[in-house]
């Protein structure tokens, strides 16, 4: 087993180099994993064929991440070797490469190997997403592994395994394990298995304030349950915080306008969660109706719940509100101000935005933040020498709110004051340069790849994020001269910011160089 330790630490630490700008949920600031120029495709085909077994393991899991095709009969042979860290290594890589021929093979050995834990081969599985081993994935829901068992959930979510929902629903019924019975309300609910209502109502019976009961809540409205109004209803009102939160999510996605006066008769109890979350359902689902009820609570003396009303007027974008919320809103003594303000920026009436101007430099404890962000919504471009004074105003709170409110309006008058607070304050970087990002024109882009000139990783590490987001072909020959530079962690930000530009995966400087001079 010991053997196959440093294949989990190269996986790990390829995923890590892949992901710095792999998607749209990076981290604002990735942490960076700096290596050297990698090993040519062609060495590492024959390092698989006449290397060490751990070369050979290297090789296989880098070939696979490169798409490789060409390696795939050497792989499918490492899936019978002796070393248990090839076959796991090689079963990773066959997985990344789609080798669906080898799929039945790699689940006879998730049940077969005993010196491979099941949960690398059904990882392998994963990324092969072959359907048609589905019959042999979900049986490992009943394992008495949690977390195998909520690896198998995502596995089965991943690949698409809807066609065997019927038979995980059998497997659920004979179960008698309640934590057993979390992982098969998430697999239900995710697959959107229907006819699991009835299983999935017995499993809220018991009020054990339990991960299982949460997830049988959420599991509801994913498959948006017909006969659970009552029980998502009843669950805002009970001690159970996650339980309320779930319940909350499942009528938002249920959408049923029949719950919205008994959810809003929730805005009564004395509990704030409960209140919140009844709040979201009111929110999330569209109905005039929440909004009519809302105004009415808004113009009576329940003051600890007008914040409550105007987020559902704003939400539900009802402009007949829109003037009680703007008195609210002018008043200091309106408990949470900044509610009312969003709310204004919801309902998007460009009448509101003077108001809004006003309480945003007011200096005021409340009102401020909201009005902030509700700018932006509206994208009031009147309205950004006001948010530039708001970023000297020596709060972090309001300076982060103004900066957002900034980038969605996107205006390039905004790019001088930016570019001296990225001097002045170099740890806000990911903020400032995201808000610059959004600025479509040439001048962003160049204060962007002026920043990936520092010296400093704070700086240089998100402009490079953000000129991988932007994908301007016109930032191809900066990257170029960080590709054949002497600095490795720019040089591999580089190929990475590269390859989210032009589509190419080159792991070197000299194939950059080769692709570019062949395609200008």
């Amino acid at each position: 087993m010991h053997k196959f330790i440093p294949f989990l630490i190269i996986l790990l630490a390829l995923s890590l180099i892949q992901n710095c700008f792999g998607g749209p949920n990076e981290p604002e600031t990735p942490e960076v994993v700096t290596v050297e120029e990698e090993v040519p495709t062609e060495e590492l085909l024959k390092t698989l064929e006449t290397g060490s077994n751990f070369e050979k393991g290297q090789a296989a899991i880098q070939l696979g991440n490169r798409g490789i095709t060409k390696a795939i009969p050497s792989l499918r042979n490492l899936l019978k070797d002796k070393d248990p860290g090839l076959r796991a290594g090689a079963a990773i890589a066959l997985g990344d490469l789609k080798d669906k021929s080898s799929s039945q093979t790699i689940a006879n050995l998730m049940w077969s190997d005993t010196e491979n834990p099941k949960d690398v081969y059904l990882d392998a599985l994963t990324r092969m997403k072959d359907v048609s081993v589905v019959s042999r994935i979900y049986p490992l829901l009943s394992d008495d592994n949690d977390t195998l068992r909520l690896q198998t959930v995502d596995s089965l979510v991943q690949i698409g395994a809807n066609s065997v929902g019927s038979q995980i629903l059998a497997l659920a019924l004979k179960n008698q394990n309640r934590e057993k019975d979390k992982t098969f309300a998430m697999a239900l609910g995710k697959l959107k298995v229907s006819s699991a209502e009835s299983y999935l109502l017995g499993l809220t019976k018991k009020q054990d304030e339990s991960p299982t009961l949460a997830a049988s809540y959420l599991a509801l409205g994913r498959i948006k349950a017909k006969n659970a109004s009552s029980v998502l209803i009843s669950a805002l009102t009970l001690p159970y915080d996650k339980g309320k939160e779930n319940a909350s999510m499942a009528l938002i996605e249920i959408a049923n306008p029949s719950v919205v006066p008994k959810v809003f008769e929730v805005l009564k109890s004395d509990n704030a969660e409960s209140k919140m979350y009844a709040t979201d359902v009111l929110c999330g689902i569209p109905s005039k109706e929440a909004a009519k009820l809302a105004l009415v609570l808004l113009n009576s003396q329940e003051t600890k719940n007008w914040s409550y009303a105007a987020k559902i007027i704003g939400r539900q974008k009802y402009k007949e509100g829109k003037d009680r919320i703007e008195e609210l809103l002018a008043k200091t003594t309106t408990p949470d101000r900044d509610n009312f303000a969003e709310a204004l920026g919801w309902i998007g009436d460009p009448t509101s935005i003077p108001l809004l101007r006003k309480v945003l430099l007011s200096g005021d404890k409340e009102g401020p933040y909201g009005s902030a962000w509700a700018l932006g919504v509206m994208g009031a471009k009147e309205a950004v020498p006001d948010l530039l004074v708001a970023l000297d105003k020596g709060d972090a709170k309001l300076m982060g709110y103004a900066l957002e409110a900034l980038g969605s309006i996107a205006d390039p008058s905004s790019l001088p004051k930016l570019k001296i607070l990225l001097a002045d304050r170099p740890k806000m970087a990911p903020q400032i340069l995201s808000t610059v990002a959004l600025i479509p024109t040439d001048e962003a882009r160049t204060l962007i790849e002026e920043a990936t000139r520092s010296n400093n990783a704070e700086v240089y590490r998100p402009a490079m994020e953000e000129i991988a987001k932007r994908k301007d072909k016109k930032s191809i020959p900066l990257l170029l001269q960080f590709a054949n530079g002497d600095d490795a962690e720019k040089r591999k930000l580089s190929y990475y910011a590269l390859t989210a530009i032009t589509g190419q995966k080159f792991r070197t400087a000299k194939e950059w160089n080769v692709w570019v001079k062949t395609n200008p």
